[in-house]
């Protein structure tokens, strides 16, 4: 990275520094394509690809576990980081589908990785968890309670996604992401934009189908109104956006990526056309291979930027997380 955007993420920092050091992820094993979805309920699978942009997505299978995948994820970021688990300080886990609720998952993936006594809990910010980890990471480091802080996101939304509900079963796929968060002599990221609007969590909840509801312990199951939400982010994300970039002292022309949730194709398309993304930006679309994978969508979309070699490190990045809740947070971002 350049001197000059160093002096920009610098002049925005606060306290100790912070940058991300680590990234990994999981993929489980099994690629559920279009047409299986598309044969299951009679449609066309084109159909699926227009309305989300999603040509396929995965699902877990029984021995990949939210644990499971979470370690694996957080296992490559710290190789690539040079870490050994034993110098965690803290493990924040970002989950939406840990059906369990209680107790909280990060103390086993801690115990998965042989953490030791590190501090782990669970954080709950749905689509925009992983961004909501960093800034939780940016805070503990910068208030001298940490040094290196392990963010992971990791979801099987399959468990909770009607299998015979049309409109979410094309959409959710599972998967795990991982960054390693560790103290810095130079900022890696820009200050955080973020909010909340509780006026909307109406429009996705959790429960049991019509047909489970006199069933004992019923199975509860994702149901959304998706026209509604993609109406509410359409006007509330680019403001956001504007200003992650105008509190880093950035404009596009200081950044090499765009990496949003990856909630639907089109309306990343929308935004990116909107807000006059240039050429020399690459914008994530990791959702046409993977799908929405909620919490877990940012770090797996900067994976597939990373593998096709359309980034390299030290490249500054906007993530976008916004889920449900309705949460968001952006922020400027240098990749490892």
């Amino acid at each position: 990275m350049s001197p000059l955007l160093t002096d920009k993420l610098t002049r925005t920092c606060m306290g100790q520094p912070s940058a991300m050091a680590g990234l990994g992820t999981y993929r489980p094993r099994r690629v559920v394509e279009n047409l299986e979805i598309a044969q299951r309920f009679g449609i066309d699978e084109a159909w699926i690809e227009s309305r989300t942009g999603i040509q396929r997505r995965r699902h877990a299978e029984p021995d990949e576990s939210l644990v499971y995948m979470a370690a694996e994820a957080a296992r490559e970021a710290l190789a690539q980081a040079r870490l050994a688990a034993s110098d965690v300080d803290f493990i924040l886990l970002s989950t939406t589908s840990n059906a369990r609720q209680i107790p909280a998952l990060a103390p086993a993936i801690a115990r998965e990785l042989g953490a030791g006594r590190a501090g782990a809990c669970d954080l709950h910010a749905a689509c925009a968890g992983f961004t909501y980890g960093i800034v939780q990471a940016m805070g503990l480091i910068g208030a001298g309670c940490a040094r290196h802080v392990l963010v992971v996101a990791a979801e099987r939304l399959s468990d909770i996604t009607d299998p015979q509900n049309r409109d979410t079963a094309v959409l959710f796929g599972d998967g795990a992401g991982a960054a390693v968060i560790s103290a810095s002599d130079a900022p890696g990221f820009g200050p955080p934009v973020w909010g909340s609007d509780g006026a909307a969590e109406e429009l996705f909840v959790l429960r049991p189908p019509v047909n489970q509801l006199a069933a004992h312990a019923p199975r509860p199951f994702i149901h959304m109104r998706g026209r509604a939400l993609a109406h509410r982010f359409a006007s509330l994300i680019p403001p956001v956006i504007h200003e992650a970039l105008n509190v880093s002292c950035m404009t596009w022309e200081d950044v090499q990526a765009f990496v949003p949730h990856q909630a639907n194709l089109r309306l990343i398309r929308q935004w990116s056309s909107a807000l006059q993304v240039p050429a020399h930006v690459v914008t994530a679309t990791a959702i046409i291979d993977d799908g929405n994978t909620s919490a877990a969508s940012i770090p797996l979309a900067i994976d597939r930027l990373r593998s096709a070699r359309a980034v390299k490190p030290g490249d500054l990045a906007l993530l976008l997380g916004y889920g449900v809740g309705i949460t968001w947070a952006a922020m400027v971002a240098r990749l490892p």
